[in-house]
């Protein structure tokens, strides 16, 4: 595992950036091509309201680069009612990572790992649209191992997990 930066949690001002990042993602998968979040109205789904609260309630948390601006973020929580487990894991939800920064979202996912192995968690839990292969694809490519299926409303999705195995715990949290 490469040395990686910490994260932090965000502030209530911070999740404007936040959602600004989810917007310019969505403008990403457009260009692509992609049908995920820019078809399926995430931005109405998750508004600006949503970080907001996420922040009161310390649990959005962000990776911020050299000229303090941030470039990956999401919501952590340690449970979740789409797990069906009491093992100590982390939950990543809302994940997003700016798109114009190369190989920020995998080195952000391994500060929140190295941030879960400081909790004492067993696994890094997240789930990922079923329909979307380019992003199935990069999860199995970080360790993420798909263990069951979820859905909320019309969103089926995949549940996924990794071990978490982190030597070098100081880096996880600011």
């Amino acid at each position: 595992m490469s040395e990686s930066k910490p994260i932090r949690q965000c502030t209530v001002e911070e999740a404007k950036l936040v959602f600004s990042l989810i917007r310019q993602r969505m403008h990403w998968m457009d260009e692509k091509g992609m049908d995920s979040w820019n078809r399926n109205h995430y931005d109405t789904i998750f508004p600006l309201a949503y970080y907001e609260q996420e922040a009161k309630q310390g649990r959005l948390y962000a990776w911020i680069d050299e000229n303090d601006k941030i470039i990956s973020a999401a919501v952590l929580l340690e449970e979740d009612p789409r797990w069906d487990s009491q093992e100590p894991s982390l939950y990543v939800h809302n994940f997003v990572s700016d798109p114009k920064t190369k190989s920020v979202g995998s080195q952000f996912l391994e500060a929140v790992e190295q941030y879960a192995h400081t909790l004492g968690k067993r696994y890094l839990r997240l789930d990922s649209a079923r329909n979307n292969l380019s992003l199935e694809r990069y999860y199995t490519n970080l360790g993420f191992v798909a263990v069951g299926s979820c859905q909320e409303g019309e969103y089926q999705g995949i549940l996924r997990q990794k071990e978490i195995r982190c030597q070098n715990s100081e880096n996880g949290l600011e």
